[in-house]
């Protein structure tokens, strides 16, 4: 075996149609919300759903329906609205529902983008069955399962349809241009911008779209809690404000509100801000803009917003804001609680009319109810065997290696020999994101009794302790994270034992977990290592004379500057306790791991041993075996870390039974936990999961 690589029938009424899709609205509410709504999928009018779209009917808006409500009224305004992108059509439709009689209340006329993604189909399609997440769902586990799950590619869809709805044959370019000539021909009317989570990304394409398609300003853009990207924000509307854009705010929570914030209730302890930064994002981490922290550690975005008092371009509203100008107060206390809050919409509603606006009532008559996880059984089957193996040679010029993709393969042959499902993660795949969802992949479909492996051949290297794990009582030395070097590293992609950490906690009890590490410093956690680089790179120095290579690289300065500004806070408050993965590491963590001919030297020695040793022999015992090949280089010694009873148990076999020993007696060791309740508690997780995911599709960007 190969192993893999990881890469409508017509309704009789419209109150029938609502009800088989899902929004409750009647027949007659629809009628009324469609003067009012621009229905688009992938960019395009939509032919289906509630209410449907064409060229037509927005036509009618313009040519009818507006002139219409504007008759008896001078200057009225227009409001394009634009709610989050990852909702389904029937939210959407509920959101526009319950402002519609609001803001024409208030002598608005509003313009709803319903913009469908398919993001539940999408995402919930990737969801794991009942294997799914383990553990206790910490909020790094939850960022990896969403990642996992397709979240980054859903998410990019999404924002491909926002630029492609106000690009050439979009159903928003075609709206800016109509819009366009309707204020052409009645210049007293004044158009807003309003954009609540990623509909700040739809408004990033379609402000700029309908000021080139002849709008000659929008008198206010408003923002509430943005999912735009920091940068996307820069390029596409900076530019604009105080030109086409003749006023900006943004409502959004302060930092410490938006970390109060949960998602499914206790599943994800932050707001849905933090999940997009960490997983729907290409780049972990990336600065969006409804972030206070992000706003705040951006020289540029200080400035514009006027943070430190100084003269403003932009106005922020920091939630909760109770007092000061009724233009700017907000007491959202939830990321998609802005569209809801009394406080934000009326103060939006002033920027728009210039007058104290109609209350706000915002009670959801109409709520979709969270979607649950159907219930999946556990189904009857033997211990799993699966196995991770990465190999990376591709490094930049000059750090090229030339053993590591032949050590994955090899690994992977030999562990196929013995039962197990390999998938591997070769030069250009083997980047950060891709090992570390590869990883939790295994970890988050395991369950008692079942061994997995992750092998790893490549560099490694070191970066200075930022989160003070490593540090030892009375030691003032400076410490450092042992890493591996994905191959995308230079951007600061580094793995810390950190990282694996987070992930191995999560392994379920009576798993076997068993990593085999061929690279110098693989993530065991240690720690001190005073004058490294020059040891090291003497001892790579003498290698290269004599035709080895030492898998280990200096971090020079731009890895590590890309690597601070990418983890600059703390990932974890301290060492690990209990750790139950069981690691076999090329060498010590003061030594260089070689390759030599075409392979490591511990692959070649290890690697052909997984055969003979795998039920056969201890973990003590393979290591022994190792160690003998290593004999005649004693610069290089493979030793391995792990709990204290790895040792004594049987190499690659799962942990429900005992391991023999040499003589062919069994040790005395502690079961591991039942498999019944071990299924049954991985499933209930499983389900909380899914739950979780759900809960993200329908609270993101209300």
């Amino acid at each position: 075996m190969e192993p893999r690589t990881m890469e409508s029938t017509t309704a009789e009424s419209a109150a029938s149609v609502a009800a088989a899709r899902g929004s409750g609205l009647s027949a007659e509410q629809l009628a009324l919300l469609k003067p009012h709504v621009v229905n688009l999928s992938r960019g395009k009018f939509s032919s289906g759903g509630e209410i449907s779209t064409t060229a037509a009917d927005v036509d009618a808006i313009f040519e009818q329906h507006l002139p219409a409500f504007a008759a008896a009224r001078t200057g009225v305004p227009i409001v394009i609205y634009a709610h989050g992108g990852l909702v389904s059509e029937s939210s959407g439709l509920r959101s526009a529902h319950r402002q519609r009689e609001w803001w024409t209340a208030n002598g608005v006329y509003p313009i709803f983008f319903v913009w469908e993604t398919g993001f539940l189909d999408a995402l919930f399609g990737a969801l794991p069955g009942a294997r799914g997440v383990v553990g206790d769902l910490k909020d790094r586990a939850v960022e990896l399962t969403a990642r996992a799950a397709g979240g980054e590619r859903i998410w990019g869809e999404m924002k491909r349809f926002a630029e492609v709805a106000s690009a050439a044959g979009g159903g928003a370019l075609y709206v800016a241009q109509a819009l366009g000539k309707y204020v052409a021909a009645n210049p007293k009317t004044t158009v807003h911008a309003v954009g609540h989570s990623a509909g700040s990304i739809f408004h990033s394409y379609f402000v700029p779209a309908a000021l080139r398609a002849g709008l000659p300003e929008f008198t206010s853009l408003n923002l509430l809690a943005p999912a735009v990207r920091t940068d996307t924000f820069k390029a596409r509307l900076v530019p604009e404000v105080g030109k086409g854009i003749k006023s900006l705010a943004m409502f959004t929570m302060k930092q410490q509100t938006e970390l109060d914030d949960t998602v499914g209730g206790v599943l994800y302890g932050k707001s849905l801000l933090y999940l997009v930064r960490a997983s729907f994002e290409k780049e972990e981490f990336t600065p969006i803009l409804g972030l206070q922290e992000c706003v705040n550690t951006d020289p540029e975005l200080r400035k514009f917003f006027g943070v430190e008092g100084d003269t403003a371009k932009a106005e922020v509203i920091w939630s909760v804001t109770r007092s000061g100008p009724e233009t700017h107060r907000s007491t959202a206390t939830s990321h998609g609680g802005f569209d809801d809050d009394a406080a934000t919409m009326e103060s939006v509603a002033r920027r728009v009319t210039g007058k104290k606006p109609k209350p706000f009532g915002a009670a959801r008559t109409l709520d979709e109810p969270l979607v649950n996880a159907a219930p999946t059984a556990e189904l009857a089957r033997g211990n799993a065997r699966r196995a991770l193996c990465i190999g990376i040679n591709a490094y930049p010029p000059g750090s090229e290696l030339f053993g590591c993709v032949a050590d994955a393969q090899a690994w992977g042959s030999q562990l196929e020999s013995v039962g197990f499902e390999v998938t591997t993660l070769l030069d250009a795949q083997a980047t950060r994101v891709n090992i570390l969802q590869g990883i939790f992949d295994l970890v988050s479909h395991s369950a008692a009794g079942d061994v997995l492996v992750v092998q790893y051949a490549g560099h490694g290297t070191y970066v200075d302790d930022l989160d003070g794990d490593e540090k030892e009582e009375g030691n003032a030395e400076k410490l450092h994270d042992e890493a591996l070097c994905p191959v995308d590293f230079q951007d600061g992609n580094l793995i810390i034992d950190d990282d694996l950490g987070e992930i191995f906690d999560l392994l379920p009890e009576g798993v076997n977990l068993t990593a085999f590490f061929d690279s110098c410093h693989s993530g065991d956690g240690t720690r001190l290592l005073p004058s490294l680089s020059s040891t090291v790179a003497d001892g790579a120095e003498r290698a290269a004379d004599h035709g080895r290579r030492a898998r280990f690289l200096v971090p020079d300065e731009t890895t590590t500057a890309n690597f601070r500004l990418r983890r600059g806070t703390p990932v974890n408050g301290g060492p690990r306790a209990n750790a139950r993965e069981l690691l076999f590491s090329a060498c010590r963590p003061d030594e260089v791991a070689y390759e030599t001919g075409g392979h490591g030297d511990f692959t070649v020695a290890a690697s052909l041993l997984v055969a003979p040793s795998a039920l056969r022999v201890t973990n003590g015992d393979f290591l022994t075996k190792v160690l003998e090949s290593f004999s005649h280089q004693p610069r290089q010694n493979p030793y391995s870390y792990g709990p204290a009873a790895a040792s004594a148990r049987t190499f690659l076999a799962p942990l429900t039974a005992p391991a023999p020993t040499l003589d062919g007696q069994r040790p005395v060791e502690a079961a591991a936990s039942a498999p019944t309740a071990a299924a049954e508690d991985a499933a209930a997780r499983a389900r909380a999961a899914a739950s979780f995911l759900r809960a993200t599709a329908d609270f993101i960007d209300r």
